[in-house]
Formats: C-alpha cells, sequence, structure tokens
C-alpha cells in the first residue's frame, strides 16, 4: 500500500466514507455545496455531514462549500462542522478575512477545480494564486489533461515526442514546489503505475460523480472508485 495521501471527494453516506477510509483513503470529502462540473444527487445536507465526519476513525474530513456568492455564510457552516479542512468549490479563494477565520479555527485549506492541459507551461498552472497574500493553502489538487480521456498514457507515451507540452517531470517538479495532489483516468491496472511514476506528488485525489456537465473531467462512479482504491491496497 502507498503511503501517498489518498483523497476522495464528494461521498454522500457514511456507509461510503467508511468503505473508502477502509481501503486507505487519508482524506474524505463531502459537498455541502453543488458543483457546476456535476449534475447528480451528491451534495449532502449540514446534519448528514456531520454524521459522515463523525464515521472516520482516522482519514481526516474535508468539506467541499460555494465562497463565491455568500463567503459568510460557507465560513459558519464550515465553523459549525469543525473539519480538518476546506475545499472551496472551482478553486475560488475565499476573501482574506475567511480566510483567517478558517485558520484561528484550526481549519486547513485545499484548492482544487484546477486543470492542467497538455499544452500549459508549468509555471502558469498556480499563477493565479501566486499574488495572494495569506493564502493559506494546505494542498492543491489538479486534474490533469483532462481533455484526454487515457491522459495517464498521453502523458506517459505521447507527451515525450513534444518537447513543449506538459511531461511527466513538470508534474514531479510542481510536486516539488508545491503540496500536490492529481486526478487522472485512475483504473484498477494503472494506478499503482501512475503512483510510482510520480514520487514528488504529495498524493492523488478521486472524484466521485455519477454525472458531469462536460466531458473534459476525471470522475468516477461509486463501484468504480472501490475498485481503484482496492487495486492500490493490494498494490
Amino acid at each position: 500500500m502507498t503511503n501517498k495521501v489518498i483523497k476522495v471527494d464528494r461521498v454522500r453516506s457514511a456507509a461510503e466514507a467508511v468503505a473508502v477510509e477502509e481501503l486507505g483513503a487519508s482524506l474524505v470529502g463531502v459537498a455541502l455545496d453543488p458543483d457546476p462540473r456535476f449534475a447528480d444527487e451528491r451534495v449532502v445536507s449540514l446534519d448528514l455531514a456531520g454524521e459522515i465526519g463523525k464515521s472516520l476513525s482516522r482519514a481526516k474530513f474535508v468539506v467541499e462549500l460555494d465562497f463565491r456568492a455568500e463567503p459568510i455564510d460557507a465560513l459558519r457552516r464550515a465553523e459549525a462542522l469543525r473539519p480538518d479542512l476546506v475545499q472551496p468549490i472551482t478553486g475560488t479563494v475565499p476573501p482574506a478575512d475567511v480566510r483567517a477565520a478558517l485558520s484561528r479555527a484550526g481549519i486547513g485549506m485545499v484548492y482544487a477545480g484546477i486543470e492542467i492541459a497538455h499544452d500549459d507551461d508549468p509555471s502558469w498552472v498556480l499563477s493565479r494564486y501566486a499574488d495572494t497574500p495569506d493564502l493559506r493553502a494546505d494542498l492543491f489538487q489538479v486534474d490533469v489533461l483532462p481533455e484526454y480521456r487515457n491522459s495517464w498514457e498521453f502523458l506517459r507515451d505521447e507527451a515525450p515526442e513534444f518537447e513543449d507540452e506538459f511531461q511527466v517531470e513538470d508534474l514531479n517538479q510542481l510536486g516539488r514546489d508545491h503540496q500536490l495532489l492529481a486526478t487522472f483516468n485512475f483504473t484498477p491496472h494503472n494506478v499503482a503505475e501512475i503512483v510510482a511514476a510520480l514520487p514528488a506528488l504529495r498524493g492523488f485525489a478521486l472524484t466521485l460523480a455519477d454525472h458531469a456537465t462536460r466531458t473534459d473531467l476525471h470522475f468516477l462512479r461509486d463501484e468504480a472508485a472501490l475498485a481503484v482504491l482496492q487495486a492500490l491496497h493490494r498494490s
């Protein structure tokens, strides 16, 4: 079993949370607000989120919140749940006073919804966060080459033919410079290889969803995610 952080987003029940934790997930997330990238029933109530958080015995609890329209309301709900980390939906940077309040409450921050395209310059990937003072980022989470169905295989086999394209080593370098989690087209057959090829990354993230509003996203239905975690657990 890898010693990397394994994060599973958008669980919708205590049973799902316990199942992924037992298979090695060290961060387990719930969505309190809709994510415009997905069209499903995985948003949970504040009360259910509390039950899910209490069901975890080892994994850290992550709450996904929308800080765009009413950041103070999102802060209030975060303070009510006291998760280990919050994850602003769509990669939004909450206002400075909200970030400070979360920090005072001992709640960390994951910035997700960050996508890496095949022609991206590595210096661009996190550039929108670079000029934010007191960003208070514990983790960054990137979806790698989501425009490709077989993103890992493309990055491994085809990207090296074009030296100006984003490469495996670019991702490892980003991992050396930042606390980085990555999402790919994980399957039971490729997940161990992906983990082994990216030693500089802090870990990897699996996003649970039933339907997406876009075709260029990586997500897994619950049974597929469990199969990936089982394969990684056996490796």
